[in-house]
């Protein structure tokens, strides 16, 4: 391979990982117009992820025909990024297009494909996709579980939730944090259900999942219940909107004094307060 390409290649990874995208694309131009080098597999798919970033469509299908004219499609990799591309461009019909092309596709294709269906509303579709899968991913399913709990199809992000839970396929800290979020005062059962299994599994040590338990409880009208949370959590759990979902759930209830509290032990173990922080601090004041 020619080393000025690697070269080259390492700068385009380089300022796509800074999010650097327009100058991965104009450094991209340059490689595609010299005499003496050709892009390859590499280039095309950090170029495409920049392309995806940016949500350039023009280029993306520029560079989805190259790859076509290339035979780069058939790199996982390459392909991958094409899902991605249109998956951020919204375009259901060339994902779907793209990824029956794809000879094997492997967890990240189905999670792209899924999380696409989920994030345009095709959650039936999406659904019936989970029994085409040769094998029972977790990854899969959590990706189509908080799909649809942030998409808001609540009944079925539930619903999944509940039969991944039988067959015994393990959850991850975003498909458990999405479920919890869902949990209103109709859902206090579920929700301590939840709760056990994060324990059990534990997940308490994730901060996405224990800021949305702490949330959960104060729904519920239960700051007793969110205070153990919070206590049981290791402070390197805790994070600022772990401290902003304790203040604005105490404001909520009336406790003023104790959000206050709060606001000052944020200060103390070095976190900084947000602007979310300042808004329910200001809202336990009388004046």
């Amino acid at each position: 391979m020619n080393s000025e390409l690697i070269n080259l290649n390492r700068l385009l990874a380089k300022l796509t990982k800074s999010q650097q995208y327009a100058k991965t694309l104009q450094l991209f131009h340059q490689i595609q117009s010299s005499h003496h080098l050709k892009p390859d597999q590499y280039t095309l798919s950090t170029t495409l992820t920049a392309t995806a970033n940016l949500r350039d469509i023009p280029a993306g299908n520029q560079l989805h025909a190259h790859v076509i004219r290339s035979g780069y499609k058939i790199f996982p990799h390459v392909a991958n990024t094409l899902l991605s591309l249109y998956a951020k461009s919204q375009d259901l019909a060339s994902v779907k297009q793209v990824f029956e092309e794809i000879k094997l596709p492997d967890v990240y294709s189905w999670t792209t494909l899924l999380s696409a269906c989920t994030n345009l509303g095709e959650v039936d579709y999406a659904c019936h996709l989970l029994d085409e899968i040769p094998q029972r991913n977790e990854a899969v399913w959590n990706a189509v579980i908080t799909g649809c709990a942030d998409n808001g199809y609540s009944d079925v992000a539930i619903g999944l939730f509940n039969r991944m839970h039988l067959l015994g396929i393990r959850h991850d800290n975003y498909s458990l944090a999405s479920v919890l979020s869902l949990c209103c005062s109709e859902l206090i059962d579920f929700g301590t259900q939840i709760h056990s299994v994060v324990i059990k599994t534990g997940f308490l040590a994730r901060s996405s999942v224990t800021n949305a338990l702490i949330t959960m409880y104060f729904n519920f009208g239960n700051a007793t219940q969110a205070y153990k949370v919070f206590e049981e959590t290791e402070g390197s759990v805790h994070d600022q909107i772990t401290y902003n979902a304790m203040i604005a759930g105490l404001v909520s209830l009336g406790r003023d004094e104790h959000a206050f509290k709060m606001f000052i032990n944020m200060q103390k173990v070095g976190l900084r307060p947000t602007e979310r922080t300042f808004v329910s601090v200001m809202g336990s004041c009388p004046w």
